[in-house]
């Protein structure tokens, strides 16, 4: 894939330095879609994987492409999340394709080609060389609207991808860590200077929410036969906008009991036609289920 062809991934020719040319297996409209990347420690904690994984399933599930770059640690983690619920996610490497993934990646690299998409600069027999890492992490940040970094040292190379994603114009968020945790002395540090604090993955949603353009990135909510037997769901579903909304509100506007309401909400948030904030609001879905 050549930069200028109509395939070539908008965001990423953004950049400062897009790459010229991009090596891919798999599914290459996932290169196109919104994006997320999660990266981090080589070296993580348990709860760190647990966080990435989860930010992995729960950006999948809303349609978010998760990009991350195939290490060991946060990024699998990330990787694997987003699998395990089916979702879109990219894996961005420092060699070649076909000789780039670490050891004790390599099923994961082989899933992800099969379910996901793995792209790279480096033409094949390109081997993983340190010095090819931070010129990878470009690509990461470039992929992705948004950079969450989980865990990473003082000289972490998820620090690279922030500083990538900072030039670029994109949005970077830390998920805070204990200050006596050497994996927290990055991500602190990045909260110091001002990146948003990461407490759920829905802290990442609402921060896409808050982008310019997502509206148009997020086609209007397929209405089937289940929400059409319905009544309820249907006015429920003419009430949501964009906007989170109290429950209580919803129920006076459809004329609805408040029980009823939160059951019907509850039955269009599983269906993927409706999202829920703190305090019992809703609004339409961020982005249509993948």
């Amino acid at each position: 894939m050549r930069r200028g062809m109509p395939e070539y991934p908008p965001l990423l020719e953004a950049i400062p330095d897009p790459p010229p040319d991009l090596h891919v297996l798999g599914d290459t409209g996932l290169l196109s879609r919104m994006a997320v990347a999660v990266v981090g420690s080589r070296k993580a904690s348990d709860l760190g994987r647990t966080m990435a994984e989860r930010l992995g399933a729960r950006l999948a599930e809303r349609g978010v492409v998760v990009v991350s770059g195939l290490a060991i640690g946060i990024d699998a983690a990330a990787h694997h999340g987003a699998l395990a619920v089916g979702g879109g996610t990219v894996a961005v490497l420092g060699g070649g394709l076909d000789v780039a993934a670490p050891p004790a990646n390599r099923r994961l690299a082989e899933r992800i080609g099969r379910e996901g998409c793995l792209v790279t600069e480096f033409p094949s027999g390109t081997p993983p060389l340190p010095h090819h890492f931070p010129r990878r992490n470009r690509i990461i940040a470039g992929l992705a609207r948004i950079v969450v970094v989980v865990e990473a040292a003082e000289r972490s190379g998820a620090l690279t991808t922030a500083r990538h994603a900072l030039a670029a114009g994109r949005e970077v968020m830390a998920v805070p860590g204990h200050p006596l945790m050497p994996n927290a002395v990055g991500v602190n540090g990045l909260l110091v200077d001002g990146a948003r604090p990461v407490r759920s993955p829905d802290d990442v949603l609402d921060e896409l929410g808050e982008l310019p353009g997502l509206v148009q990135d997020r086609p209007a909510p397929e209405v089937g036969a289940a929400i059409a037997e319905g009544p309820s769901r249907l006015r429920l579903m003419s009430a949501l906008t964009d906007a989170p909304a109290p429950a209580e509100r919803l129920a006076k506007e459809t004329r609805l009991t408040l029980a009823e309401t939160l059951a019907v909400l509850t039955e269009l948030e599983l269906l993927g036609l409706a999202r829920s904030h703190t305090g019992h609001r809703y609004s339409l879905p961020l982005v249509r289920p993948a």
